[in-house]
C-alpha cells in the first residue's frame, strides 16, 4: 500500500481496496511491483465497475457534471432531459473503475460493483 503513489489503497477484510473517493488508480502498476504476493492485476481494468447511485445531485434537481469531467476514460455522458438537469450515464464496457469520479463526486454518489459477465465478454 505505501508503494501507491496516489495514497488511494487501503486494508480489507478481503485483501486490499481503493479507498473510496481518495483518488484515481493511473494503473502505475506500482503496488504490484512492491507487493510478493500476486494480488494485482496487471490489467488496466478494474474487476469493478462504477455505479451513479440514487444520491447523486440531479436527483435532486441540482446540475452537476463532476463525475463526467473527472473521467479519464470518457465513460460517462450526460443524458439531456426536459424540467432537469443533464442525467449522468455510464458506460461499464469503458469503465476501467480507476475511481477518478467517485473521488470528484461531491454527493459521494458513485459505488463501484463487480464487473457482470456481459462486460467481461464485452472486453475480451
Amino acid at each position: 500500500m505505501d508503494a501507491c503513489p496516489q495514497d488511494i489503497l487501503e486494508v480489507a477484510p478481503d485483501g486490499v481496496a481503493l479507498t473510496p473517493g481518495a483518488g484515481e488508480c493511473t494503473f502505475c502498476g506500482a503496488c504490484a511491483d512492491a507487493c510478493p504476493e500476486p494480488v494485482f492485476n496487471a490489467s488496466e481494468r478494474m474487476a469493478h465497475v462504477a455505479m451513479i447511485t440514487d444520491d447523486c445531485l440531479v436527483q435532486a434537481g441540482v446540475t452537476c457534471m463532476s463525475c463526467r469531467d473527472a473521467c479519464p476514460e470518457v465513460a460517462i455522458s450526460m443524458e439531456p432531459r426536459i424540467g432537469g438537469p443533464f442525467l449522468p450515464r455510464l458506460d461499464p464496457s469503458t469503465c476501467s473503475g480507476c475511481g477518478a469520479c467517485a473521488a470528484a463526486c461531491p454527493a459521494d454518489a458513485i459505488r463501484a460493483v463487480p464487473r457482470t459477465n456481459e462486460e467481461e465478454a464485452e472486453d475480451a
